[in-house]
């Protein structure tokens, strides 16, 4: 059972995963223009937390939260969020999704330095964020410099 410290933890990590959406520009995409695709990988913790996102809006699009499985292609996926409980072949996974416009985040230790976007970090009793610029720009989103100000490790500033 869930302590009320970590049930908090997960509505705050669900609420920054909202919040960076706000500061992400997605290219436009053929055929996926009348929702906004959360998909999660694995059995997040977050998952009650995450639901709590469904139907928000995202650049005037509905939020729809969806269980993504390796066999299904991710490009229906605007924002891949990556459970901690799937850092095996968490690596394999970031490769196959190089170079596409889906933002990967999650709470997995040192995400960011094994190839994901935004890593949702512990510092001390706070959550923060972690965030690769290079990763980001060589998929073809762009984000904002306000939510980079906020994060406290970004890598690939050069």
């Amino acid at each position: 059972m869930l302590t009320h410290a970590a049930t908090k933890e997960q509505a705050v990590k669900a609420g920054f995963v909202y919040n960076v959406t706000k500061y992400v520009i997605w290219p436009n995409r053929d055929g996926n223009d009348e929702q906004f695709n959360l998909c999660v990988f694995g059995n997040a913790k977050l998952g009650g937390s995450l639901k709590s996102l469904q139907g928000k809006l995202v650049d005037n699009k509905p939020l729809i939260l969806r269980r993504w499985i390796e066999s299904e292609h991710f490009d229906s996926c605007h924002m891949v969020f990556i459970s901690q409980d799937s850092t095996k072949g968490v690596g394999e996974l970031l490769q196959q999704m190089n170079g596409f416009p889906v933002l990967t985040i999650s709470d997995i230790p040192d995400f960011i330095d094994k190839g994901g976007m935004v890593g949702l970090i512990r510092d001390g009793a706070r959550v923060s964020l972690e965030v690769n610029l290079k990763t980001i720009r060589a998929s073809g989103l762009n984000m904002s410099a306000q939510l980079l100000k906020l994060a406290k490790i970004v890598k690939g500033l050069e």
